[in-house]
């Protein structure tokens, strides 16, 4: 066996065993081995029958992770996600700018720059937002190589998030990044780790009920995001680790061993949980790893 990314010779199987399938407390009926290259780190599964395009291109994604796929829903759940974002990208790289968001889902970020950026191109593979985007105006796409018949070398800021670990192939998909921007272009994507500080708290309990996904088919880390931004031909890598869940959170899953959303423990304050959040990205244990990217 080989690995899917580097094509290394090494490899380990680390779980096997039931794994999220959609939502939380949704499992595979059967057990999933799950790998990581010894060489390049990168962790994986191999994908079911599913034909992924289909399973994206429809309201199935949506329906199966969050139980709902209308616009209104999706903007309750997103919206309290813009200013995290922001968190990782600035404001700087939009102003006058053509900003490409892929796999926007139904432009929650998008619409916070509207005003603001020259262009939007919203790269969504779901019919049903895509329709929505078009609705305000956005030039709209199902995938980034049919933005790029339009957009080829033009788009200033590309940003992406929690996009790349769904993608079978993660540097044809920075390729196609790289196609977009324009000379002096930034791409900004982000991915979730294999969450280290959680793994080592909670083991198996916290692969099995959160880490590991059907829906995820790579869980990367800072080495093998730089081998894929260096195959993809981009000049300029550098990451960032941040941490999305807070301090109860953490707390939460110590005392329930099950995911609770962030519990009000009244002795958390603000201070202290921005200080949890900070020193566990400071470290590169965190949850959430941003690569920035450049030609």
């Amino acid at each position: 066996m080989e690995c899917r990314l580097c094509k290394g010779s090494h490899i380990s199987i680390i779980y096997n065993g039931k794994i999220r399938n959609g939502g939380l407390g949704q499992y595979t009926q059967q057990d999933m081995p799950v790998y990581q290259c010894d060489d390049c780190g990168v962790i994986w599964h191999e994908k079911d029958d599913m034909n992924l395009e289909q399973y994206y291109e429809s309201t199935q994604y949506r329906e199966s992770l969050e139980g709902n796929s209308d616009i209104e829903e999706f903007y309750k759940l997103h919206d309290k996600e813009t200013m995290a974002k922001f968190t990782y990208t600035g404001t700087e790289r939009f102003r006058h700018k053509t900003v490409a968001d892929i796999g926007c889902g139904g432009g929650a970020f998008l619409d916070f720059l509207g005003g603001v950026a020259k262009d939007i191109v919203a790269i969504e593979p779901s019919a049903y937002y895509r329709g929505i985007m078009g609705q305000k105006g956005y030039h709209t796409y199902p995938y980034a190589i049919e933005a790029a018949e339009e957009w080829k070398g033009k788009v200033d800021t590309v940003v992406s998030f929690d996009v790349i670990e769904h993608v079978e192939d993660p540097i044809q998909f920075l390729n196609d990044i790289k196609e977009l921007l324009s000379e002096n272009g930034e791409a900004v994507i982000g991915t979730p780790t294999d969450a280290p500080v959680m793994r080592q708290m909670l083991g198996n309990i916290y692969e099995q009920r959160l880490l590991f996904s059907t829906q995820h088919l790579w869980i990367f880390s800072e080495k093998n995001l730089e081998m894929m931004a260096k195959a993809a031909g981009f000049r300029k890598f550098k990451v960032q680790y941040f941490q999305r869940y807070g301090l109860s959170n953490f707390i939460g899953w110590i005392k329930e061993q099950h995911a609770c959303g962030e519990p009000d423990y009244p002795f958390i304050s603000e201070t202290m949980d921005a200080v949890w959040k900070s020193e566990i990205g400071r470290q590169g244990i965190s949850d959430y790893i941003v690569m920035y990217l450049s030609k």
